[in-house]
């Protein structure tokens, strides 16, 4: 196993903690704490705009560690690979969860939830905060699945 290997397999893991753990930090902490603060809109845009980018740079990082695992773990990018064996059905279900993650961050991302904040700054009353608020939801599950693929592929990638 290469020094290359461990470096790459590290950075994965903990771009992948800041990811789930800045979704999770979002909703469990920062909301509940400013819910009766007067400034709460604005308080929760700067949070939510300076999450986005190292939202992004580690969900690019992640892609990058990602496919320097696979390669320096020997794993062969070949249909066969992906659509013949288990653990490339494994793999292509974590990349397809990926685009995922990354079609519904850039929705939540540049469309609900930008607009959903600058409606709340005019009326409390706005249906895309509820777009805003499923489409983060949806992105902690995909998340979620994607780390567990991710420990049973580290573990042979074989489902009980």
């Amino acid at each position: 196993m290469s020094v290359w290997y461990l470096i790459s397999v590290f950075l994965h893991i903990i771009c992948a903690a800041f990811w789930i753990g800045g979704m999770l930090f979002l909703p469990l902490v920062i909301l509940p704490g400013i819910k009766q603060h007067p400034d709460r809109i604005a308080i929760l845009y700067k949070t939510g705009i300076s999450f986005r980018l190292y939202g992004w740079i580690a969900l690019a990082a992640l892609l990058a560690t990602g496919l320097l695992n696979m390669h320096l773990r020997g794993v062969p990018f070949t249909w066969h690979f992906f659509s013949e064996s288990s653990y490339g059905t494994l793999v292509s279900y974590k990349i397809l969860i990926f685009v995922g993650i990354l079609l519904v961050s850039g929705a939540h991302d540049f469309l609900f939830g930008k607009k959903a904040l600058e409606d709340l700054q005019k009326s409390d009353n706005s249906n895309l905060k509820l777009f805003a608020r499923w489409s983060g939801r949806i992105n902690i599950l995909l998340a979620l699945a994607m780390a567990f693929l991710g420990v049973v592929l580290s573990r042979g990638g074989i489902l009980p």
